[in-house]
């Protein structure tokens, strides 16, 4: 008996998924792991060899002054894509999203935060990163998608320092409304910081434009290099948070990222957003009809994300089936842990992340490898 759906052959994001393949080196593996890290372009991988070779013919602190004006024009892009006018606030690169976080609560103004207040479904090493620097942790309560009422009354029975909103979460590819929740925060006038390493490059993040603090990562969705992110301040804030740069850092990988983000922006970003929906959900459409009765895709099947999670029907030991699915078929996937979401996740998940390039043929491939085992 045939399944009741099907995906086309061929990059499921047409002719944008067929440009995204040919401008970076052949896959070794079915890459559906975007979410973790994206496969470097070919003008990124330029960019940053460049740069280490300037390096070493002229000394790193001349290489790093002559980068400049490139990483001046990176910060604009991320002001675009953040929907920031020309020269507002301040935006610093940093070693990765954690790390941003990190420093941006180190030098929050007067002292540490005492209280923060996020959503059910936070990102668990955002919490332990909180919790190690002694900030306490209240989670507002409700559904997975978040309910802009359920703030607005946490808010009024006791206000925190800040709140901290994660924009796409690593352990299921919801779009959350945050704008929606931005906004309640600042009419209770409390300071809101976004984690948009899953969003940004991925979904429309101008929605986080409001917020004090945006921080997020360049190895993801836009497949610069890691170790490289990013953290935007604005307003008043912007002023008092200083440091966020350090100035002994990988600037070859600074360039990598300034170079992806040339290429998104050159790409078009409601394009790749559309994209990246198109692949989620012609991933789940086919995963939920193939693989009924054995997993469930947790997302609405037409949820505009490219991250698919799957959560097993019975026992599956998930981490070793993603270790087996790389050995064995050369298929590239995550093992969401519970750690991901402790307040939301009790079993782990299988994610799926495919980019613009992915395939009919590689969701077929999965949903074979997948069909193959108990």
């Amino acid at each position: 008996m045939s399944d009741p759906t099907t995906v086309p052959a061929g990059p499921l994001a047409g002719d944008l998924g067929a440009t995204w393949r040919r401008t970076r080196p052949p896959r070794a593996l079915v890459h559906l792991d975007s979410a973790a890290a994206g496969r470097s372009s070919w003008a990124v991988l330029d960019a940053v060899a460049a740069h280490l070779r300037a390096e070493a013919e002229q000394g790193g602190y001349l290489a790093a002054a002559a980068a400049q004006e490139v990483l001046a024009a990176a910060r604009e892009r991320v002001r675009a894509l953040l929907g920031w006018s020309a020269g507002e606030g301040l935006v610093a690169f940093v070693h990765s999203a954690e790390d941003a976080l990190r420093q941006v609560l180190l030098r929050w103004p007067g002292d540490l935060p005492v209280a923060l207040t996020h959503p059910r479904g936070e990102y668990g090493p955002n919490l332990a990163v909180v919790r190690q620097l002694g900030i306490g942790t209240t989670a507002v309560d409700g559904p997975h998608r978040w309910d802009p009422q359920a703030f607005a009354d946490s808010l009024a029975r006791q206000r925190p320092d800040l709140v901290h909103l994660t924009a796409l979460g690593s352990h299921v590819g919801t779009v959350q409304p945050l704008a929606e929740v931005v906004a309640v925060c600042r009419a209770a006038q409390v300071p809101v910081v976004v984690d948009a390493a899953q969003a940004f490059g991925h979904l429309d993040t101008t929605t986080a434009r409001d917020a004090d603090v945006v921080y997020g990562t360049s190895r993801k969705w836009l497949a610069g290099p890691r170790g490289v992110g990013f953290v935007a301040v604005r307003g008043e804030l912007a002023g008092r948070v200083t440091g966020l740069e350090q100035a002994e850092a990988t600037i070859a990988g600074r360039l990598g990222f300034a170079a992806a983000l040339a290429q998104h922006v050159e790409l078009g970003p409601a394009a790749v957003r559309a994209g990246l929906a198109t692949v989620g959900s012609a991933t789940r459409h086919r995963l939920a009809a193939a693989l009924a009765g054995s997993w469930d895709v947790v997302e609405p099947l037409d949820e505009p994300s490219a991250i698919v999670t799957l959560r097993p029907r019975g026992p599956v030991d998930v981490a070793a089936l993603r270790a087996d699915l790389i050995a064995a078929d050369g298929i590239v996937t995550t093992c969401a842990g519970v750690e991901r979401a402790p307040g939301e996740m009790t079993v782990p998940a299988l994610r799926v992340s495919g980019h613009l390039d992915t395939t009919g043929e590689d969701v077929e491939a999965l949903v074979g490898a997948l069909r193959r085992r108990p």
